[in-house]
């Protein structure tokens, strides 16, 4: 999937506002997206502990500097589409956020009323939001 706005813009302010929440960082991608766990894995190969399953591989890791970085700056691949296919930040085992579906799917779980305010701001006008 590509968001009906063809690009992934809302994805930084997005991310960076609920990294600074987190203390594990977990990314799943299908085993058959070959060249990003070959980046991950050479980039981050000692920051994130590896599962491979039958279809995802996850990578689950405390947040670093390094790890934070690499998701605001490193989203998108070569062909122009987001890289993971699912994006996890964790606090304490708690969830905070989770992108889904190459960042065209979202939860975030327990929301202030001016986080929802703020997550409006940023994400595509057309954007179906439900909120409970």
């Amino acid at each position: 999937p590509i968001p009906s706005i063809g690009n992934y813009d809302y994805w930084v302010s997005l991310i960076e506002t609920f990294l600074a929440k987190s203390n594990i960082i977990e990314i799943h991608c299908w085993n058959d997206e070959n060249g990003v766990i070959e980046e991950i894995t050479f980039l981050h190969k000692q920051a994130f502990q590896i599962v491979i399953e039958e279809n995802l591989t996850i990578f689950k890791g405390s947040r670093t500097c390094n790890l934070a970085q690499y998701l605001l700056n490193n989203f998108m691949s070569e062909n122009g589409n987001f890289k993971w296919f699912t994006v996890n930040l964790i606090k304490d085992n708690e969830s905070v956020f989770h992108s889904g579906h190459w960042a065209t799917e979202f939860f975030i779980p327990n929301l202030l009323e001016e986080e929802v305010r703020f997550i409006k701001s940023v994400i595509p006008v057309d954007t179906s939001l439900f909120q409970f």
